[in-house]
């Protein structure tokens, strides 16, 4: 009998991202402070008797051939434990493509962990994390899930209990404006790095304590620089969501995602008023814990 499995994949957000140097392998070196969240995608996965791993999806800007990380999560998966391709796999996304929330990397991370419940594989999270570095950098952190302190170019992962109660999240994504993750890398200008190694431990113990005045003074995402610079709705879209006072605004990843946290969903509603009229997508959610 053919088996069929329903996985979710949460989006996540960079609560810091400290871009240090490029290294010699061509990535960055990092530190990044990454909390999962509600948002989600919803994935699919279904036995087929024809032979091959065939992806579907609702959205016409996601690829559906070898080029998705999905694909190359179920191949990766497959060859790992001999197993052949026999597999659909359906995306129905929720989470915006290209908007620095980790879409395609947590896809790719839920089909590693579908695809071990649906072959019953006898493989613990830290497996399937160690089976996912190769795919990309931040499929390992959502496969677990949570909140993480990540190093290196985003693999060095050091997990912590996420604040409780979770803050309410807000996620706005301005409509039409895609950013490629490589071309704000390529783009990004070191400053003054050596300061930000007290700043990024401070805003890791603020956030863990909810304390969101402290986190308006401490907060930063070093590829701002680049993208607010080509894309000035996203900056607007900050400033709006912040202008509230009850919550701290920040671009997510290499954006034009804008997340802001706040101590409660009624703060949450409030701050999201302030985007009436903008052209903006926006999710109103909250972080989530680890995810098996």
């Amino acid at each position: 009998m053919k088996k069929t499995l329903i996985v979710q994949a949460p989006a996540k957000i960079n609560i810091a991202l400290w871009v240090k140097h490029k290294r010699p392998d061509g990535f960055h070196e990092l530190g990044s402070i990454m909390q999962t969240i509600s948002l989600a995608d919803t994935i699919t996965i279904k036995e087929i008797g024809e032979p091959g791993i065939r992806i579907f999806c609702n959205n016409p800007e996601v690829p559906l051939d070898a080029s998705n990380l999905v694909h190359r999560a179920a191949t990766v998966f497959l060859d790992h434990f001999s197993i052949e391709p026999h597999l659909a796999i359906n995306i129905e996304k929720k989470i915006p493509v290209a908007a620095g929330l980790a879409g395609g990397s947590t896809d790719a991370a839920a089909v590693l962990s579908g695809l071990a419940r649906l072959y019953d594989k006898s493989v613990t999270t830290p497996d399937i994390m160690n089976i996912s570095a190769t795919i990309g950098s931040d499929v390992p952190f959502v496969v677990h899930g949570g909140l993480a302190l990540a190093e290196g170019r985003g693999e060095k992962l050091s997990f912590y209990e996420p604040p409780r109660p979770p803050y309410a999240v807000v996620i706005a994504v301005p409509t039409g404006v895609s950013v490629s993750t490589r071309w704000a890398y390529e783009n990004y200008q070191p400053g003054n790095n050596q300061a930000k190694e007290k700043a990024f431990e401070e805003v890791l113990q603020a956030y863990r304590r909810r304390d969101i005045d402290a986190l308006k003074a401490l907060i930063f995402n070093d590829l701002e620089s680049v993208t607010l610079h080509r894309h000035p709705e996203v900056l607007r879209i900050k400033e709006l969501l912040a202008s509230t006072g009850d919550g701290v605004a920040m671009m997510s990843g290499s954006g034009p995602s804008v997340f802001a946290l706040f101590n409660d969903r009624k703060h949450a509603m409030k701050a999201v008023k302030t985007l009436h009229g903008m052209a903006v997508n926006v999710f109103i959610e909250h972080i989530t814990r680890k995810n098996a």
